[in-house]
This record gives structure tokens, C-alpha cells and sequence, in this order.
């Protein structure tokens, strides 16, 4: 009978006392960016984020200036890698980007037809050839696309090889107090991990750049043999998505760097925890 008893009590002095005082209230602000007091700002980040924190506060003209010595190196890199796919995507590129204007320029025939004076039935005949040109143009233009597709999957793969093979090579033949460096071993291993990872995605984005540009490019000569007056308003369409596309990829980096810094408080929270379980 002692034995139950004693469980009992073991029990009855486990469970705690009714909460007397009421929880304060959680703040109405939470700091949202680097003017308001960032909570990362005075913590180290890991090895594998700490270009995410210089990506959040570059600049538009950082980027732009650092451009062309990224595209120039990648372009190397592809270069070395497979000079045939790389041609063939950059020439499937350009012969993309001029089906693309051929297109415009065809769907504004089909466009004047339409708009034309006469019957329906009969402006809509008197298009159909238009119709048939600006079809073809599109369906090239996705064949040439596919092509790209293919090129830029070879390129990748074999960028990622020559990477991995020099790394291993610089790597490979360093002394033995070097390797035990803590400074050394997080940037090995961040090249290793992070590198190779953004290795495998630059060369789809400088495609994409590309085609962006080719595209605006040719979208821009069309409008300028239609009428000249709508340039600009070409630039007006532009500006306001290209300063959407900056805010929304610094806040993505932003918030990424605050979620990783909160994870890791927790993880840390969480070992003290275990610990002075452990202790008790």
C-alpha cells in the first residue's frame, strides 16, 4: 500500500500548480527589415547562408555591375565544357528571339485584317493566311526552345563535372594543418555544398537573362516599325515589373536569413533544454 501511495504523491507533485498570473501579451511590432533592428544582425550565419544576408541588402546597381563578369565566366565555363551545345544554344537562342519578333510583326497583319473595313466573315478569310504565318512562327519558336532546352541540360551537367573535378584537385592537394583550420573547412565545405548546388542553376538563369533580353529587344524593333510613340510605353511596362522582381527577390533573401536564424535559436533553446534534463 506505501508503494501507491508514494506514486501517487510522485504524480500529484509532478503536475503544476494552476498558473496565478496572466501571460503577457505578444508585441504588436515585429521588426522587419535592417532599419528596424534586425534580429540577425549580431548573430554569425551558417556556412551555407552567408551570401544570402549580401543578397538582401545589394543594390541594383551592385548587380547590374557585377553582370557581365558573371555571364563572361559562366560563358567560359560553358565554353570549355561542350563548345557544340554551347553554340547550338546560343544560336537556337538568337534564332528563338527572331521568331519571336517575326511573330509580332506577323500577329499585327493578322490584327490590321481583322480591324479592316467589310463584312466579318470576309476579313476573317482575308486573315487565315496571317493566322497560318503567325502559327508556324510560334510552333518554331517552341522548337527552338526545346532545342535550347536540350543544349542547356548538357552544358549543365558538364559545368557541374569540371567543378566538382577542380575542387577535388584543389582540395586534394593541400598539408594536413590546413585541412584542420575551422576557417578553411567552412569555406571548402560551402564551395563543396553551395557551390556545386548554384552551379547546377546559374546557367538556366543566365539563359532565361538572355532570352528576357533578346525578347524585349525584338519586342522593342517591333514596335518601333509600328509606331515610334510606343517605345516608351514599352519602358513604362517594363520598369514597374523589373522593380517588383528586386523588392520581392531582397525580401525572399531577407526573410529566408530571419527563418534561418529563428531555426537555429530554436535548435539551440531545444539542446539547453535536453541538457538540463540531462543535469536534472
Amino acid at each position: 500500500m506505501s508503494d501507491g501511495s508514494d506514486a501517487d504523491a510522485i504524480r500529484q507533485s509532478a503536475v503544476p500548480a494552476p498558473r496565478g498570473a496572466e501571460l503577457p501579451l505578444p508585441t504588436s511590432a515585429v521588426p522587419g527589415g535592417p532599419q528596424d533592428g534586425d534580429i540577425t544582425d549580431g548573430l554569425k550565419e551558417t556556412y551555407w547562408s552567408v551570401y544570402d544576408g549580401a543578397a538582401s541588402k545589394a543594390t541594383v546597381g551592385q548587380i547590374l555591375a557585377r553582370l557581365p563578369r558573371i555571364v563572361r565566366r559562366i560563358g567560359r565555363l560553358a565554353w570549355a565544357a561542350d563548345r557544340t551545345a554551347t553554340l547550338a544554344m546560343v544560336v537556337l537562342q538568337l534564332a528563338s528571339a527572331a521568331m519571336t519578333a517575326f511573330g509580332l510583326m506577323a500577329s499585327v497583319a493578322v490584327l490590321r485584317e481583322l480591324f479592316a473595313e467589310g463584312p466579318t466573315p470576309d476579313r476573317v478569310r482575308a486573315a487565315i493566311r496571317q493566322l497560318l504565318v503567325v502559327v508556324g512562327f510560334l510552333a518554331g519558336r517552341a522548337f527552338l526552345e526545346t532545342g535550347v532546352a536540350i543544349a542547356q541540360a548538357r552544358v549543365t551537367s558538364k559545368i557541374r563535372t569540371a567543378l566538382e573535378t577542380e575542387f577535388l584537385a584543389l582540395t586534394a592537394h593541400v598539408p594536413l594543418e590546413v585541412v584542420d583550420d575551422a576557417d578553411w573547412h567552412d569555406e571548402a565545405y560551402r564551395a563543396n555544398d553551395r557551390g556545386l548546388f548554384y552551379a547546377r542553376q546559374i546557367v538556366g538563369q543566365v539563359v532565361s537573362l538572355a532570352a528576357a533580353l533578346l525578347g524585349l529587344v525584338g519586342t522593342a524593333g517591333v514596335l518601333g516599325v509600328v509606331h515610334p510613340a510606343l517605345l516608351p510605353l514599352l519602358l513604362l511596362s517594363v520598369l514597374p515589373v523589373g522593380a517588383a522582381a528586386v523588392r520581392t527577390a531582397r525580401a525572399r533573401f531577407h526573410s529566408f536569413k530571419r527563418w534561418n536564424t529563428l531555426q537555429r535559436r530554436v535548435q539551440v533553446f531545444s539542446w539547453l533544454l535536453l541538457e538540463r534534463g540531462a543535469a536534472g
